[in-house]
C-alpha cells in the first residue's frame, strides 16, 4: 500500500490541541491524588508520567474534535479509534486517553488492550490536518472507560 502521509505526525494539529489535552488529563490524575512528574523538555514520548503511593502510571493524551460525546451511550461509533503510530510505545503499559474538545469528556483504554491485531484497521482519513490512508486500532467501546465532565470533577 502506498504511504499517503495520513498517519504521519501533524505539527498543526499538535500545536492546536496538545497542551490543552495534556492539561485536561494532568488535572484529572492530580484530582485522583497522583503527582505529575514534570518533563524537562518536550521529548515527543508518552505525554504524562504520574505517581501515587509508589505506583507509577503513564498516560498519552489525544484530542478529538467534531463528534461530541459525554458518555458511552452518546459516543457516535461502536468502536474507539486509537492511532497506530502510538504502538511504538506498546512496551510500556500506558493509558491512552482521548479527550473530546467540545465537552471535555474522556474515553480511555490500556495500551495492552488496544494494540491487538484483531483491532487493526486501515481506513481513509479526511480531517483538517490529515488526509489519506492510515492505520488505526478500533477497540469496541465496551472495552473502554468513559468519563464525562461531571464524573471527572468528583473524587
Amino acid at each position: 500500500m502506498r504511504n499517503t502521509g495520513a498517519g504521519k505526525f501533524s505539527r498543526a494539529s499538535y500545536n492546536e490541541d496538545n497542551d490543552w489535552g495534556i492539561q485536561q488529563v494532568s488535572s484529572f490524575v492530580v484530582s485522583r491524588g497522583y503527582e505529575v512528574i514534570p518533563k524537562r523538555e518536550e521529548d515527543y514520548g508518552i505525554d504524562i508520567a504520574a505517581i501515587k503511593k509508589g505506583e507509577l502510571v503513564f498516560l498519552e493524551a489525544e484530542v478529538k474534535v467534531n463528534y461530541p460525546w459525554t458518555c458511552r451511550d452518546d459516543f457516535p461509533f461502536p468502536t474507539v479509534s486509537f492511532l497506530a503510530r502510538k504502538k511504538k510505545w506498546d512496551h510500556v503499559d500506558f493509558w491512552y486517553v482521548v479527550v473530546c474538545r467540545e465537552t471535555g469528556a474522556f474515553v480511555m483504554c490500556k495500551s495492552s488492550e488496544i494494540f491487538k491485531e484483531e483491532y487493526r484497521t486501515i481506513k481513509h482519513i479526511n480531517s483538517k490536518h490529515r488526509k489519506g490512508i492510515d492505520v488505526t486500532y478500533n477497540v469496541p467501546k465496551d472495552k473502554c472507560i468513559f468519563l464525562w465532565p461531571k464524573t471527572l470533577q468528583s473524587k
